[in-house]
């Protein structure tokens, strides 16, 4: 049996314990049995019409540390696995329970509802392209330009050489930006939205999330797969998913 003291001493571990929050959920959804940031376990903590996903910390230090960060995204793909989860950034801490129901589950109610019906049945799939080498691509690139061969057969001077550097370079990024167009472009037309970001380094060609509904799955893998077979002696296509879509949900005002 409970006594007493040990009511009272949950209720103030609810309303003065730092709470962590990984995603917003709908209202009756379960808690993920993957373990959250500090080794913490998850709970579902319930507002009047949405939920979010959270730990209880004993205290509110937590650092973007890896086991962390994973952590955070295993809590996400957890739940993702049982239904539509928004996820919210590594580091979202409120000083209670309380405060998270009244400062994100109440205030904003209607508009995390209105995300949970538009993202329902919706996954984000992130692509990686980058080309094999640097010897393959620039030896593409030379055969394709008439203009550098004759400038290898015929320079002798460094500044001969100093041009033929340059127009090289600028081949090459005409040739990445085409393929980078290409395969954004193809890939696109099975997803509802696309979100690409700058590349990492010289030989990276696209970094990319596409948002699709879970019915076209087969129509964008074999797309996919289509458009990385057309560039396999190029580049190299690795492709993430299903996840929930970080990089699709925001919240007016920010967050």
């Amino acid at each position: 049996m409970t006594t007493l003291e040990e009511e009272r001493s949950r209720s103030r571990a609810d309303t003065d314990a730092p709470v962590y929050a990984y995603g917003i959920v709908r209202s009756g959804a379960r808690a993920p049995a993957t373990r959250g940031v500090l080794d913490a376990s998850v709970v579902v903590v319930e507002g009047n019409e949405v939920a979010a996903l959270a730990s209880r910390l004993a205290n509110d230090r937590v650092r973007a540390k890896r086991r962390d960060l994973i952590a955070h995204s295993n809590v996400l793909q957890d739940a993702f696995g049982s239904g539509v989860v928004l996820p919210l950034r590594f580091g979202m801490l409120f000083d209670s329970a309380d405060e998270l129901r009244r400062r994100l589950l109440d205030d904003r109610s209607e508009e995390l509802r209105g995300l949970l019906d538009r993202f329902d049945g919706l996954a984000e799939m992130r692509l990686r392209v980058r080309y094999h080498d640097q010897e393959s691509i620039l030896t593409a690139v030379v055969k394709e330009e008439p203009e550098i061969v004759r400038m290898r057969e015929r320079g002798r001077s460094q500044a001969d050489f100093l041009r033929l550097g340059e127009l090289t370079a600028r081949r090459y990024e005409q040739r990445r930006a085409a393929d980078a167009e290409l395969i954004v472009r193809r890939i696109s037309s099975h997803a509802s939205e696309t979100h690409v970001d700058a590349v990492d380094d010289e030989l990276g060609v696209v970094k990319a999330s596409f948002l699709i509904r879970n019915r076209d799955r087969k129509t964008f893998d074999a797309e996919l797969e289509a458009v990385a077979l057309h560039l396999r002696h190029l580049a190299q296509f690795t492709c993430t998913g299903p996840l929930p879509p970080h990089s699709f949900v925001s919240l007016a005002g920010g967050g």
